[in-house]
């Protein structure tokens, strides 16, 4: 079953306060995970992670 698009707001809304993110670029990236990954936030939050850890080190390796 397919959670409706309110449950789809509450999985992103929740991932962006656990990992502080904002801006409505990283919402729409969620977004896609969250149809993705058939609305299981679990999947979403550990490809998340790993996405913004990643681009948050390439990050501070471009500014070293």
């Amino acid at each position: 079953m397919h959670e409706e698009p309110e449950g789809k707001r509450r999985i992103i809304k929740a991932i962006m306060q656990d990992l502080e993110l904002e801006g409505e670029d990283k919402a729409r990236l969620l977004a896609k995970l969250v149809e993705q990954c058939n609305n299981d936030e679990s999947k979403v939050r550990y490809i998340a992670k790993r996405v913004f850890i990643t681009a948050r080190y390439e990050r501070l390796q471009k500014h070293s």
